[in-house]
């Protein structure tokens, strides 16, 4: 006996659980592709990021290639001549602070050695006078030296030569020395004659100093001891 309440299956219920499972079986593989799908975009969009870049880094290159184009030997001098223009720059306070904490280096360069007597040598010299606020160099003189000597020696000579030289008026006084010397001890015996300068005094004579340098030298011409010989010969023989 049938219950008139339950309703026949049709064709319709079957083909609605049929295309409920399908739908259910397509969302879900669309659900497990997700990821792939995501990831294969992904690399999609690294890829065109990649050539992007690679087109930027190649449009750079093509400038540089068009505009200045160095050679390795090029590229070497030019920071070779950085590192050297930074070494220098980093040395140069160095090098500054040397010379003027050792003024004296670069007067022991001139050549002042007058030992050789085997050798003619070619001198200037000039007197130097340091006396505080009288401070003169006098004229320079150049000459031929052919002893041997040295340092003291040769200042002690040119000092007492200058000195001796005085009398002979022909040394001017300097513009700033105005009324300097003047002899309070013997007002008879000056210093000075208008713009001659006659001498100095005694304690003053001991601010002259000599400043000398040897500019030449020449091998000198070797002693003929028989031609000398025969000159003393011929001087003894007309005397008689």
């Amino acid at each position: 006996m049938s219950n008139r309440f339950e309703r026949p299956r049709g064709r319709g219920d079957a083909g609605g659980d049929s295309n409920g499972t399908t739908n259910m079986m397509r969302l879900f593989g669309q659900v497990m592709l997700l990821p792939f799908t995501v990831f294969a975009y992904g690399m999609e969009l690294f890829v065109r990021t990649l050539q992007g870049a690679q087109r930027v880094a190649d449009d750079g290159m093509d400038v540089m290639v068009g505009g200045t184009t160095q050679t390795p030997a090029e590229t070497w001098n030019s920071q070779g001549e950085i590192e050297s223009s930074l070494a220098i720059s980093s040395t140069d306070g160095v090098i500054n602070d040397d010379a003027e904490t050792n003024p004296k280096e670069t007067i022991d360069m001139n050549d002042t050695d007058l030992s050789d007597e085997k050798m003619l040598k070619l001198v200037r010299y000039k007197i130097l006078f340091i006396k505080r606020d009288h401070e003169h160099a006098f004229p320079e003189v150049e000459e031929l030296v052919s002893d041997s000597t040295n340092e003291t020696g040769y200042t002690a000579w040119k000092i007492a030569e200058f000195i001796q030289r005085l009398a002979q008026r022909e040394t001017k006084v300097p513009a700033n020395w105005k009324e300097y010397p003047v002899n309070e001890a013997s007002p008879t015996l000056p210093y000075r004659d208008g713009n001659i300068l006659l001498g100095l005094p005694e304690k003053d004579k001991k601010f002259l100093r000599v400043y000398y340098e040897v500019l030449a030298r020449y091998e000198r011409e070797s002693f003929r001891y028989e031609e000398r010989q025969i000159e003393v010969l011929e001087e003894i023989r007309n005397r008689l």
